[in-house]
């Protein structure tokens, strides 16, 4: 995943780690 899509899905209060 990267980092900066995680950072805005915890920003948005959800966790992502399958983003791309």
């Amino acid at each position: 995943y990267s980092d900066t899509g995680y950072a805005l899905s915890f920003g948005k209060g959800t966790t992502l780690l399958v983003t791309p």
